[in-house]
């Protein structure tokens, strides 16, 4: 038997548990799901600022949560949308990959068609704002070959199958990678268009790391008090992961975490919350101060360090500011760990006090798949 339990901030119904709540310190079963969602059938569960989606095996999108801007996807707008419905729009198209912002959505089909609703405020849906502020139901984009969708606070990012990226929306801190043709900052980029690294086809730089926009705690993998941001992006060292190629990313709002080849997981970023877990030895650094580097240290790594877990980690997902981590116990059983920002109970150990290293999390049997919104947390469990 397969359950699904949430915790954390509810303030928006975005658990799914049938009630608004200001937070939820435990993992918690959610009881009321649609006819048509079976628990065994959850393959995905991806959150928002204040909103969630649960995808199944057979391409059906559910939402819950913050519906102020239409970003649950079910035709309407209101303030909260507290158990999961059927997003409407999306009949006869498999749906294999969402993502969310702060307040907006964005889907792929099997096809390569990318969808989005929501906001529109910044641009982040792809769209001319001044014509659609916000939608409640997706629109299809004009794109073709989309592998992959990814979304941040207020902006957007997929890639093709041809290697190549697109970005569009807020770009303030150059997280969409463009500059004009005078060399400055595009800050708004409210339709969709090609990033390529410098200008150059993604497949040139396979197995590599690029990194750019934001840098103020170092989540970018160079030093803030050198860098503050990058408009272009940028190749991270190899030798900062072992020497081995990276296999996947995962990223909060302000701090990173990498998958390499052999097993190792690397954090690196902001760490005042405790979100990349106890730092496995100091870095030395001549260049200034001991007590400021160590204090410096405290706030931020840039450089990546391996993730202090004993165990074989087999998959990892970032909120805003906390981690959960699903880790092999055995060659067929997984259990929950979490760690970082607490303050709404979003790593799930019955407290709001920030967790600064890894804590396994009580849950009533095996791990199958876990969800990270800002705030909140999501788990499917195998029950014992």
């Amino acid at each position: 038997m397969t359950a699904l339990y949430a915790w954390g901030a509810n303030s928006h119904g975005q658990l799914g548990l049938g009630y608004v709540s200001e937070q939820v310190t435990l993992p918690t079963r959610v009881e009321e799901l649609p006819d048509h969602l079976s628990e065994p059938s959850i393959q995905f569960a991806v959150g928002g600022g204040g909103h969630t989606f649960l995808l199944t095996a057979q391409g059906r999108l559910f939402g819950a949560g913050w519906n102020a801007s239409g970003q649950v996807g079910n035709g309407t707008q209101g303030r909260a949308v507290p158990m999961f419905q059927l997003i409407r729009g999306l009949e006869g198209h498999q749906v294999v990959s969402v993502a969310c912002g702060w307040a907006h959505s964005i889907a792929l089909s099997q096809s390569g068609q990318v969808w989005v609703w929501g906001s529109n405020s910044h641009g982040q849906l792809g769209l001319p704002k001044e014509e659609v502020p916000f939608t409640s139901l997706p629109i299809s984009l004009n794109l073709t070959n989309v592998v992959s969708v990814s979304a941040g606070l207020r902006h957007t990012a997929v890639a093709t199958r041809d290697g190549r990226a697109y970005t569009w929306g807020h770009g303030h801190r150059g997280q969409l990678g463009h500059i004009d043709s005078d060399g400055q900052l595009v800050k708004q980029q409210p339709y969709t268009e090609s990033c390529g690294p410098c200008g150059r086809r993604g497949d040139e730089y396979e197995g590599q790391v690029l990194a750019w926009g934001d840098n103020k705690w170092g989540q970018l993998a160079h030093d803030p008090r050198n860098v503050a941001y990058f408009t272009c992006p940028l190749t991270i060292p190899h030798n900062y992961f072992g020497g081995k190629r990276v296999l996947w990313l995962r990223a909060g709002w302000t701090h990173c975490v990498a998958g390499a080849t052999n097993g190792s997981v690397y954090v690196w970023g902001r760490a005042d919350y405790g979100q990349l877990g106890p730092s496995e030895e100091e870095k030395d650094d001549s260049s200034s101060d001991t007590a400021a580097n160590e204090e410096h240290s405290k706030r931020c790594r840039y450089i990546p360090s391996k993730l202090c877990i004993s165990k074989r980690i087999k998959a990892v997902v970032c909120g805003s500011e906390h981690n959960l981590s699903m880790v092999e116990e055995t060659a067929k059983e997984c259990a929950l760990y979490s760690w970082g920002w607490n303050e709404h109970g979003n790593c799930g150990d019955g407290t709001t006090t920030n967790l600064h290293q890894p804590r396994v999390i009580a849950l009533p049997g095996l791990v199958r798949v876990i969800g990270a919104g800002s705030g909140h947390s999501f788990a499917l469990v195998k029950l014992s």
